[in-house]
């Protein structure tokens, strides 16, 4: 319930923005599922919804091994004008289990996450092939599972179609991230290269490799891993989606997958 109340506070004005006439109707695309981020914009006065039904990470090291649940992972994009969107994301609930080799200890903590809002706009076409991504992001989840301060990003979206079904997308990004204290900023950038292919009509496979330097102040660490996502689009406005990633570096967990649906209105 505390969840559901959340959105709708979050989404009900964001609504009252978007133009209640939509204009013609553009290929579907969604944010997920991958790592990267596309090019596209809504239709002015349309409006998606993209939910990470469940998502699961495992990470294991020499001292311990964690396990991160999250359930409802929802995003919300409306469609401004020609080429701009505007998103709002509300990290669902999350339970985060980590067990001590050395003593077997085991610590818990669970609740709502942190929320972004961002701005995308299309600096060519409403499907590409570049746009400008901003974003910020605000601590308003629980004690044990918020950033604990605001956060802030671009990214520039890219998407090249190579032909034969073919598409080469590209998302390279810089962040003010939230230091691991809780409070302060440092700089983190990367990105993401990955190459898709329909397979058909409604079905799209893409492998992708993302790359993220972090330079906390308590330590600077590079995230690496690889994903493998497939996308189904079951009818005309909604799609179903699955992703498995492995991590490539000690920074990255070592296994995650992820489940989910968007929705075009």
């Amino acid at each position: 319930m505390q969840f559901a109340q959340r959105c709708s506070w979050l989404i009900a004005p964001l609504a009252l923005i978007a133009s209640p006439v939509a204009a013609q109707e553009r290929e579907f695309c969604a944010d997920r599922p991958g790592l990267g981020t596309p090019a596209c914009t809504m239709e002015p006065g349309r409006v998606m919804t993209e939910l990470g039904v469940a998502a699961w990470d495992h990470s294991s090291g020499r001292s311990s091994i964690e396990d991160d649940l999250t359930y409802g992972n929802l995003l919300v994009r409306i469609g401004l004008d020609r080429l701009t969107e505007i998103e709002v994301g509300v990290t669902g609930y999350k339970t985060l289990r980590s067990l001590d080799r050395g003593s077997g200890a085991i610590a818990r903590a669970k609740g709502i996450g942190d929320t972004t809002v961002a701005l995308r706009r299309s600096v060519s076409g409403h499907d590409g092939p570049i746009a400008v991504h901003g974003f910020v992001t605000l601590p308003t989840g629980a004690k044990a599972i918020s950033a604990g301060d605001w956060g802030a990003g671009v990214l520039v979206p890219m998407g090249f179609k190579l032909g034969h079904g073919l598409e080469l997308d590209l998302t390279p990004e810089i962040d003010a991230a939230v230091n691991g204290s809780g409070t302060g900023r440092h700089l983190r950038w990367g990105g993401v290269a990955g190459l898709s292919h329909a397979l058909g009509s409604n079905v799209t496979l893409e492998g992708e490799v993302g790359t993220w330097r972090d330079t906390d102040p308590a330590g600077h660490a590079t995230d690496a891993r690889a994903a493998l996502s497939l996308a189904w689009q079951a009818g005309k406005d909604w799609q179903l989606d699955l992703e498995s990633d492995a991590g490539l570096t000690a920074a990255a967990p070592r296994h995650s997958l992820l489940v989910g649906l968007a929705r075009r209105f």
